[in-house]
């Protein structure tokens, strides 16, 4: 059963005896370890969501292109895209970027077109094709989004924890020891290093089994050699002591 805040909150004090949890997190205004505990939660899902590619927070947008525009927003919750996964659904074609300012003006001050491909990046908070389209079609792309919470009916949190019943969309105890950390620091608590270590000990753990290992073809690099490479060894059949 998956934890919510409130049980989230509970469980990162319960190493620390020397503070009782609250009974509510969300709008406990009055209460300083409410509080704390909230600023940290905001804190972690944050920095979780910023810092790694969790397929958790994986999202593929499709995008609808209308004639003579060439810029289209990016999908709220957005945080950064996924690398080589812009694609041209109506060509089957992959679509190259991102560009530099210096590669943009090169295609597009250029006298010919490539005609074929698209070329993109990103512009002041959009996606910037070229060339414009001169008919409709639809281009996909994978992106990390900031959302790391949702309801408890699974509605995404966008401005992130808002109730203490909403669930995180990573495991929890990223989350529980990351509020243990945070809020032991923020108290100058004595296992305060100890609940960091223990912290960045588990986000190492769960990093390294978010996703599956590549498989690799060892198959490929094993060639046969010719009569030419073989080479027999003299050996003795007497091997003198």
């Amino acid at each position: 059963m998956a934890l919510n805040l409130l049980q989230i909150a509970s469980r990162a004090l319960d190493e620390i005896s020397s503070v009782n949890a609250p009974s509510f997190i969300i709008g406990n205004t009055s209460d300083d370890v409410a509080r704390t505990l909230l600023a940290a939660a905001y804190k972690v899902g944050e920095e979780l969501a910023r810092d790694y590619d969790w397929q958790e927070l994986s999202e593929t947008a499709t995008v609808t292109t209308s004639i003579g525009v060439s810029t289209y927003a990016l999908p709220s919750g957005y945080e950064r895209l996924a690398s080589d996964t812009m694609w041209d659904a109506a060509q089957s074609r992959r679509m190259f970027g991102a560009k530099t300012k210096r590669e943009w003006s090169e295609i597009t001050n250029s006298v010919t077109s490539s005609g074929i491909s698209y070329r993109w990046r990103l512009k002041g908070g959009r996606i910037q094709i070229h060339p414009t389209p001169e008919s409709e079609f639809e281009f996909t792309y994978e992106y990390l989004s900031r959302i790391y919470c949702t309801s408890s009916a699974g509605v995404d949190r966008e401005d992130g924890w808002t109730d203490d019943t909403d669930l995180p969309k990573l495991p929890a105890d990223l989350f529980v020891a990351g509020i243990r950390f945070y809020f032991s620091d923020s108290k100058t608590l004595p296992r305060a290093l100890l609940a960091g270590a223990e912290y960045d000990a588990i986000v190492k753990s769960r990093q390294n089994k978010n996703k599956p290992s590549e498989t690799i073809d060892y198959s490929c690099s094993v060639v046969a050699p010719t009569a030419r490479e073989r080479r027999v060894l003299n050996i003795p059949e007497v091997i003198p002591y």
